[in-house]
């Protein structure tokens, strides 16, 4: 969970403690905003001056600015540019002022990092693309969103995973674990967020953490069973995959003349589906053998994404609480 030493070095050379120097590392990464306690328990200390002189140098440094909220309570941003840029993250919106529903789902985030210590976290999007290239999952399955230009005569800018979730790797575990945390009322963020990751999570062996203070499970089993077992009138059957491999193909080839609109509109329909590692190997078995059969039953067992869930309780810490979210608003 610590950064690499390079940057923590980086840090410290701007006068902070290896110790604190890891910690800004891991707030810049996952939110921008932390809280005191969750500081303490970084470094796994009591209250002192010790933590208090760390935050009050931060904020006359120019490094951290605080709001408060409740009666004694305080919010920080890491907001610094030229922090970010030793952390070579200059551009990471983290450092920009967030709304507090935002900053609410930050500090959870944090709060779920730190949780887990011992394990790999990837946080930024550029270190999500290495992982995704590294498992040879194709780019046309990432969440994105198309943002429009500040110029004109630019064109639009393509980003991925702009939710900023934590990924994570276990120590002896092939899983790329992605979590959602939700600090929303119902559950339709967290359908709509597997619906968009559906077509990686199918793509490798894979897990999903939902975190949330106090996750109702059945509810929460269900909207996963909805998206991710699906039901299996999902499935096109043996003519549909071979539609869909003739498109791919075209696609892949960039025979763009053969293509029509209703083409595209119907391949990305059947990718939606076919969007498996299993179905990618039966791909390119195609490719190599387009006349061989694919039966029923490698359909069926191609179809099942080999993603499981874990639910993961933040606790009643969990800054979350509606008193809090009205403290923060206030």
């Amino acid at each position: 969970m610590s950064a690499d030493d390079q940057t923590a070095q980086a840090l410290e050379a701007l006068g902070y403690t290896t110790r604190q120097a890891q910690f800004l590392a891991l707030v810049a990464v996952h939110g921008g905003y932390f809280l005191r306690r969750q500081f303490l328990a970084f470094t796994g200390r009591a209250h002192g001056l010790a933590a208090v002189r760390f935050l009050e140098r931060a904020v006359t440094r120019g490094d951290v600015r605080f709001r408060p909220y409740g009666r004694q309570g305080r919010v920080f941003h890491l907001c610094a540019r030229p922090l970010y840029a030793a952390l070579g993250q200059e551009h990471n919106r983290n450092r920009r002022e967030a709304e507090w529903d935002a900053v609410v789902r930050k500090l959870m985030t944090l709060d779920f990092v730190l949780a887990h210590p011992t394990v790999r976290f990837v946080a930024t999007e550029r270190d999500k693309s290495l992982l995704l290239q590294e498992f040879r999952v194709r780019q046309a399955l990432w969440p994105s969103r198309k943002y429009a230009p500040k110029r004109a005569g630019s064109g639009l800018t393509t980003r991925y995973f702009v939710d900023k979730m934590p990924w994570f790797r276990e120590i002896s575990d092939p899983r790329l674990w992605i979590v959602y945390v939700d600090a929303e009322v119902t559950l339709r963020g967290f359908e709509t967020f597997l619906e968009q990751y559906r077509g990686v999570l199918g793509a490798l062996s894979s897990g999903v953490v939902y975190a949330s203070p106090a996750p109702w499970s059945g509810p929460v089993r269900r909207v996963f069973d909805k998206v991710i077992v699906g039901d299996e009138a999902q499935c096109h059957g043996a003519a549909g995959f071979r539609d869909y491999c003739e498109l791919r193909a075209r696609i892949e080839a960039k025979e763009w003349a053969a293509i029509s609109v209703a083409d595209l509109q119907r391949y990305r329909m059947l990718d939606g589906t076919f969007q498996t590692a299993s179905f990618g190997a039966l791909y390119q078995r195609w490719r190599q053998v387009p006349d061989a059969p694919v039966t029923s039953a490698e359909l069926a067992t191609a179809r099942r994404l080999d993603c499981v869930l874990r639910i993961h309780p933040l606790g009643d810490r969990s800054c979350v609480s509606q008193r809090t979210k009205t403290a923060l608003r206030g």
